[in-house]
C-alpha cells in the first residue's frame, strides 16, 4: 500500500481580538446605560443621546475598516455585532414609540422591550454569518 502525502499546514497569522472585546464591552456598556436612562425615566435627550453615541461609534469603526470587511474575520465579526446592535436599536426604538402612542408604555412593557432588543441581537448575529464574506 501506498503511505499517504501529508501536506504541511500553513501556519495562519492570528488577528489582535482586543477591537472585538471593545465593541463587546461598548455595546454592552451602552446598552446597560440605556437601560438605566429608561427605567429611571430620563429626559429623551439622553436616551437619544446614547443612540447617537452607538451611531457615531459605529460609523467611525465602519469607515477605518471598510477595506477589511471582507478579508479579516474579526472585521467582519465586529461589523456583523454593529449591524445586530443597530437594527436592535432602531427596533425597540419604534416599538417604544407605538407603545407610547397608544399609551401602553408601561414598566412590563419596557422590560419586554428590552428582551425582545436582546433576542433580535442575537438573531441577526447569527443570521449574518456569511452576509459579507467573499466566496
Amino acid at each position: 500500500m501506498a503511505k499517504k502525502q501529508h501536506r504541511d499546514r500553513v501556519q495562519q497569522q492570528k488577528e489582535p481580538q482586543t477591537a472585538g472585546t471593545l465593541m463587546k464591552l461598548f455595546f454592552l456598556i451602552s446598552f446597560v446605560v440605556l437601560g438605566l436612562f429608561v427605567f429611571n425615566d430620563m429626559p429623551i435627550n439622553w436616551i437619544l443621546g446614547v443612540y447617537i453615541i452607538d451611531i457615531l461609534v459605529s460609523l467611525v469603526y465602519v469607515a477605518f475598516n471598510r477595506n477589511r470587511i471582507t478579508t479579516s474575520d474579526v472585521v467582519h465579526t465586529n461589523v456583523r455585532r454593529i449591524v445586530s446592535f443597530l437594527i436592535m436599536l432602531i427596533t425597540m426604538f419604534f416599538y417604544a414609540f407605538a407603545l407610547w402612542r397608544v399609551d401602553q408604555y408601561t414598566t412590563q412593557m419596557q422590560v419586554t422591550l428590552f428582551i425582545g432588543g436582546v433576542i433580535i441581537y442575537y438573531a441577526v448575529f447569527n443570521s449574518t454569518k456569511t452576509a459579507l464574506k467573499r466566496k
